[in-house]
């Protein structure tokens, strides 16, 4: 299994935010890693967001998410700095 890198949980988030990605569907990739027996992800940053990203598509009512489009662009800021240390 491949180790997923910052800049690709960037391009998922940012997939989302233009509509070209769903929730449903970074949720799903994110939960692979997340709930695998033996993830093996070195990066502790990067563990962090695919925990996050895991919850993606958490409902906050029938038709809201918890997580909003202002939620997702901070989650990427956070990941381009992590990419910068």
């Amino acid at each position: 299994m491949n180790q997923p890198t910052g800049s690709e949980i960037i391009k998922r988030l940012k997939l989302v935010l233009n509509g070209e990605m769903t929730r449903e569907e970074v949720s799903d990739w994110a939960s692979f890693y997340v709930i695998a027996d033996n993830p093996n992800i070195d990066d502790e940053n990067v563990w962090k967001l695919l925990i996050l990203l895991s919850g993606i598509d958490i409902l906050d009512s029938a038709t809201t998410y918890l997580h909003n489009d202002e939620d997702i662009n901070d989650w990427i800021k956070q990941a381009t700095k992590s990419l910068l240390n």
